[in-house]
């Protein structure tokens, strides 16, 4: 049996399936910065949701309190 072809033909497939990783991970690598960024922002709104909360939960409670003549 004449094997040449066949490992010719193995060889092309794997320098192909060898770029397609090359590819892949540089996708995977701009997906992991993707990913990060967004953490970062997800931290800020985070924060700035708690401060606001805060801020609100003081607002009426004090109001609540100026309507019951507290002070």
């Amino acid at each position: 049996m004449d094997y040449e072809p066949r490992i010719v033909k193995l060889e092309t497939e794997m320098e192909h399936q060898k770029e397609a990783i090359i590819l892949l991970r540089g996708d995977i690598n701009r997906l992991d910065n993707k990913i990060e960024s967004l953490r970062s922002e997800l931290l800020t709104l985070t924060r700035w949701v708690a401060g606001l909360s805060i801020t609100n939960v003081t607002v009426i409670i004090g109001l609540a309190l100026k309507a019951a003549r507290v002070f």
